[in-house]
């Protein structure tokens, strides 16, 4: 057989060499195209080197890939990504110094490092038994930095066996780690972005049904935060305070992540010294961030708990998120600022939204009692007016069962539950609390209505209290009962009808009742009798005692002054009414 020709097999192996430089750089170019797209998509810094490692591990045949990034906070080397099952469950465990091992010395000297064979003999190898280090034979760290800039970490390829990593692979890592430090810092960049933006636009973001009720507000931010932060868990303590609604408990939300057992055991939590033991139950390798809010004085604080360590722009986030919150928890909590509760209630965009906003008040399901205590606009000049009323009902109410307190200047919601023996002495305790509060101010009245037999009934039982204390405003009655004005509901409406034919017959009394003034005549009571009695002669006699002749001359007596008949009247009743009102607007005080 022929020996080939030595410039044949020279030609062989160069052919061989182009072909394999030739897959190297379509590789490499297929490897380097897929990041940037990537790149360009931004997203989260860790799923993006999660995908570079994938990437080049496929393009080089490695058998694992280790990504070590920087901790600023705890200035360590922190395992974020690996490849494998085993090694992938250490992850944010293993921590480097910068120098220590191969993945230190890397990115302390920013170089990379080949090891082609034994790579437990180099000098700088420390062993991490979790990892499993020593099945590997072969590789390549490279330092994940970009031009002027402080290392970012390391990113390192394995392999079992010896030699795997020739200058193709090495070059391809080595675009790769710069291309990841650009990356990560982009990454980053447009995480910050997003969350200042999402923490610029909190409130906005905030659902419209969280100012239901204080309770609701701090439930909602709690969880609101909570998201913002990536946190494990976020509490909203209030300071120790009476509020505008009593009793508000902490807000409490957990990362979906959370044993739904620990989360169960939040229901529990009714103050701030149930929250210790409630933390206790995510384990003791937490890290905590905590800001206070409220402007004048403390109204509370925010604290976020998770497992990675909180960084500064982190803590900035949280404080601003707190000012935000603070914010809109004052303004719930002051009663001069909240929306009434019937409006409230109206406003619920279902029946069981209605139901949440009691239930966060404390309201427990059953027949419920509603009242309405205000303070007339006359004299409510000051905030301390009002809050001096609120003070004395919440003191008021302490001695009774299942009673809500919501206050929205000038007006508190009282809602009771209705049980026979107490609402009886409930109503004393009402009428004797109003009695005391003339003492502070005269224009405090009260509107009582009918029970309401649950939530969906409760709405429209409140409206007939408005319509109660709309009457005892009315009449200057301290207390009024819907039942007691039910029949006159419409009233109002019939008097505007009315108005323009009413008024034209108190004109006439006015006349009338001049004249008797001037000259002590009984014009008046005469011409309120006749017409009472609707044009009757003979009965407006009788109930005069006096003769048809003198009732005759009276009437005339009226024609003359007022100009016109008495018996053209269009509407007795109205006729009627008009006297009575006359009659009663000079009776003697």
């Amino acid at each position: 057989m022929s020996e080939v020709p030595a410039e044949q097999v020279a030609f062989r192996t160069q052919l061989d060499q182009m072909t394999r430089q030739l897959v190297a750089v379509e590789r490499r170019a297929k490897t380097l195209a897929e990041l940037n797209r990537l790149l360009s998509q931004g997203g989260d810094p860790l799923v993006l080197a999660q995908r570079a490692v994938d990437l080049v591990m496929r393009a080089t045949g490695a058998s694992g890939t280790f990504v070590y990034l920087w901790d600023p906070e705890t200035e360590r080397l922190v395992l974020r990504v690996a490849t494998t099952g085993r090694q992938a469950a250490h992850v944010g465990e293993i921590q480097l110094r910068l120098g220590e091992g191969v993945t230190g010395w890397s990115a302390l000297m920013r170089q990379t490092v080949v090891l082609h064979d034994n790579i437990q003999l180099d000098p700088r190898f420390t062993s991490f038994p979790v990892l499993e280090e020593d099945q590997f034979r072969s590789m390549v760290a490279v330092p994940i930095v970009v031009s002027g800039g402080d290392p970012l970490g390391v990113f390192s390829l394995y392999s079992h066996t010896p030699n795997t990593f020739d200058t193709h692979d090495v070059d391809l890592a080595s675009e790769v780690g710069g291309l990841l430090g650009s990356g990560l810092i982009q990454a980053q960049t447009v995480k910050d972005l997003r969350r200042h933006s999402a923490a610029a636009r909190f409130l906005r973001d905030v659902p419209s049904d969280a100012t239901g009720s204080l309770q609701r507000c701090v439930d909602v931010l709690a969880e609101s935060i909570r998201a913002q932060l990536d946190a494990a868990l976020c509490t909203i303590e209030l300071a120790d305070r009476t509020t505008g609604e009593g009793h508000t408990r902490p807000g409490v939300a957990f990362a979906d992540s959370i044993e739904k057992t620990t989360v169960a055991a939040s229901k529990s939590v009714r103050s701030r010294a149930d929250l210790p033991a409630l933390v206790d139950k995510l384990g003791p390798a937490l890290e905590k961030s905590t800001t206070s809010f409220g402007n004048l004085f403390p109204l509370g604080a925010i604290t976020c708990y998770r497992g990675q360590p909180f960084t500064e722009a982190d803590a900035s986030i949280l404080e601003a998120l707190g000012a935000q919150a603070g914010a809109l928890i004052a303004s719930v909590s002051s009663p001069t600022m909240n929306t009434p509760l019937l409006g409230r209630l109206t406003a619920a965009p279902t029946p069981d939204h209605a139901e949440r906003v009691l239930r966060d008040l404390g309201w427990r399901p059953g027949p419920t009692h509603p009242v309405l205590v205000r303070l007339r606009a006359t004299e409510f000049g000051a905030p301390s007016a009002f809050d001096r009323v609120v003070a004395a009902l919440h003191e008021m109410c302490a001695e009774f069962d299942d009673v809500v307190v919501a206050p929205s200047a000038p007006t508190v919601t009282l809602l009771i539950r209705h049980q026979p023996e107490q609402w009886k002495g409930f109503e004393q305790a009402l009428r004797h609390t109003l009695r005391q509060a003339q003492t502070m101010s005269r224009g405090i009245i009260a509107g009582i209505g009918p029970p309401a037999r649950d939530a969906r009934d409760l709405a429209s039982v409140l409206e007939n209290t408005e319509t109660a204390l709309a009457w005892a405003e009315l009449l200057g009655e301290p207390v009024v009962y819907f039942q007691d004005v039910e029949h006159l509901r419409l009233l109002p409406r019939v008097a505007l009808n009315i108005g323009d034919d009413l008024r034209e017959v108190l004109s006439w009394f006015a006349e009338v009742v001049r004249y008797d003034l001037r000259h002590g005549t009984s014009l008046a009571p005469t011409l309120e009798t006749y017409l009472i009695n609707r044009g009757s002669a003979t009965d407006t006699a009788s109930d005069l005692f006096i003769h048809r002749n003198t009732l005759r001359q009276r009437l005339t007596r009226i024609e003359d002054l007022t100009g016109r008949p008495v018996n053209t009247v269009s509407d007795w009743a109205v006729a009627a009414l008009a006297a009575r009102i006359v009659a009663a607007d000079n009776a003697p005080q």
